[in-house]
């Protein structure tokens, strides 16, 4: 079965998107539904509506979990349809989260960790992290990981600027100073996403220099050295 016809698909979703998960809403038809009409649907995404920003997706919990919704919803109408939709929303998120959790592995857990450390400031820059999406904080996240396992803070930095920013390219001169070459005009987000990067992998004693659009030849790197590309100093 395909991610988008997975219920908790939309919820991880969510979450890789920043989005507020509280503005998630699972609905579950007051009659009892088939077991087998999750599999008969396209794209359970597409059943699903978006007004006011809150997402409200029709779902089937019996498809996973009959034993846990079989004594609670009912097809006769009492008067409790309000509240069993509300208990169904609360405990199908609670079933998503569990989901996740039982599906992350040592790694996965340890990426958490550092998001969270990042997101609380431990590693400074809360101002220049603001302007990351978390799929941005989640590869940044990644490469310090690998640094930590490596301690190769230049090959680091390397893999996590070209998956944060892949228009820049990065130069060391002289095995000391690092050059970054921005292949656009100046953008005030961009420059904040650099130097995070930087101050996550390098030491401040490091020579670092940032050149927009042009940049100086650095011999060695015939890419930098095509005329009217660089400026000779």
């Amino acid at each position: 079965m395909t991610e988008s016809n997975q219920i908790w698909a939309p919820y991880l979703s969510v979450i890789r998107n920043g989005g507020d998960l509280p503005r998630l809403h699972y609905t579950v038809k007051h009659t009892r539904v088939s077991p087998y009409l999750e599999m008969q649907a396209d794209s359970l995404h597409g059943n699903g509506t978006y007004e006011d920003g809150q997402a409200r997706l029709e779902v089937n919990p019996y498809v996973r979990f009959f034993s846990i919704f079989d004594p609670l919803l009912t097809s006769e109408d009492l008067g409790y349809e309000e509240f069993e939709q509300a208990l169904s929303d609360i405990m199908l998120h609670v079933l998503a989260d569990l989901d996740l959790k039982m599906g992350m592995c040592r790694h996965d857990f340890y990426i958490r960790f550092f998001m969270r450390d990042m997101e609380q400031g431990v590693f400074g820059g809360a101002n220049e992290l603001a302007v990351f999406s978390v799929t941005e904080k989640r590869m940044a996240a990644e490469w310090l990981l690998s640094f930590y396992r490596t301690n190769d803070a230049s090959v680091s930095l390397l893999g996590a600027v070209h998956a944060v920013l892949p228009d820049c390219e990065i130069y060391i001169r002289e095995g000391e100073e690092f050059v970054f070459y921005m292949r656009q005009p100046w953008e005030e987000t961009a420059e904040k996403k650099l130097r995070y990067l930087i101050r996550l992998f390098l030491p401040l004693s490091c020579l670092c220099t940032i050149h927009w659009t042009k940049t100086y030849g650095v011999v060695g790197y015939e890419d930098t050295m095509q005329l009217e590309d660089f400026v000779l100093a």
